[in-house]
């Protein structure tokens, strides 16, 4: 009888067996455990003036230069060597590299409404003003950043580090120190409980962790904008490429904004860097200091503030 129980056990093919050599914890899932690095300069949007998805040889060093004189155009407020720790361009195989982390639509660019454009504006005009602290980026005020979802390639979140229970997935960003705690097949939040963090529940398809992330708060029109709809939706998908490698991509939908999803693929690498504490406070120094570099400015320019 027993020696029949492990025939049977054995004949039973594994429930997550697959070709590839990845972790797995003691479940059987993919283990996504560590500390994770996304340090591409490859841009988020394709630059003007290039419409190759990818680019090889001595196009690929020219567009990486572009790249950095775009960063740094206009004096920027980072420095270069001190501010920035990009690696190279995004690989996509065979020696090239790719031209943007957008994926879809081909062009490479942010398929945006003419309301997206124009809050945009305004809000670039609103913020480069700095008359008050309302004017400045939620990033800028340590409201938000970019270790929400989706997850996005800034100075401050090359650095991520997951934690994973067969409950739960945690994902914490180095910038501004923030985590998210997602439950695998968690219920969601009831309608109307929005935040600026939305409401993420995952689920596995395969070996792929799917990440769906409802309930975002809208953005909030800036003074002069014409109010508007939004709805917003993210799906975000997790796959082990190997031990070492993360293909991570996000559908991105938005009523109001964009009109067409937007797609955005890249890599997550494994790293032994360690993550360090990144304390970010409402209201801190530096709000006062950016609001008085305006008025220095509008001085020079012989256009002061009544």
């Amino acid at each position: 009888m027993i020696r029949t129980l492990l025939l049977v056990f054995a004949l039973i093919p594994t429930a997550f067996a697959q070709a590839t050599d990845i972790p797995r914890t003691v479940d059987g899932r993919p283990d996504f455990h560590g500390v994770w690095e996304s340090r591409w300069l490859t841009p988020f949007e394709r630059l003007d003036g290039t419409t190759e998805a990818t680019v090889t040889g001595e196009a690929a060093k020219a567009y990486a230069a572009a790249r950095v004189a775009e960063l740094f155009k206009d004096g920027g407020a980072l420095h270069p060597e001190e501010d920035f720790d990009f690696s190279t361009l995004l690989p996509a195989g065979d020696g090239s590299y790719r031209t943007s982390l957008i994926v879809e639509p081909a062009n490479g660019k942010r398929p945006q409404t003419q309301v997206a454009k124009d809050v945009g504006a305004l809000g670039r005009d609103i913020r480069k003003a700095a008359e008050n602290p309302e004017g400045l980026s939620n990033d800028e005020r340590c409201m938000s950043a970019t270790g929400r979802t989706p997850l996005g390639i800034s100075p401050g979140s090359m650095y991520r580090q997951i934690v994973q229970t067969p409950g739960h997935v945690m994902i914490y960003t180095e910038d501004q120190m923030v985590t998210r705690v997602i439950g695998i097949g968690a219920a969601p939040r009831p309608v109307g409980l929005v935040s600026l963090a939305g409401d993420s529940v995952a689920t596995w398809e395969n070996d792929t962790l799917v990440v769906v992330t409802t309930q975002i708060r809208p953005q909030l029109a800036p003074p002069g904008a014409p109010p508007f709809d939004q709805q917003r939706r993210v799906t975000e998908r997790f796959s082990l490429i190997d031990a070492d490698q993360i293909d991570y991509s996000y559908v991105l939908e938005d009523s109001a904004m964009l009109t067409e999803p937007l797609r955005v693929q890249y890599n997550l690498m494994r790293t032994d860097a360690l993550i360090f504490e990144s304390a970010c406070h409402e209201g801190n120094y530096s709000i006062g200091g950016m609001m008085l570099g305006a008025r220095l400015l509008e001085q020079a320019a012989g256009k002061p503030k009544p």
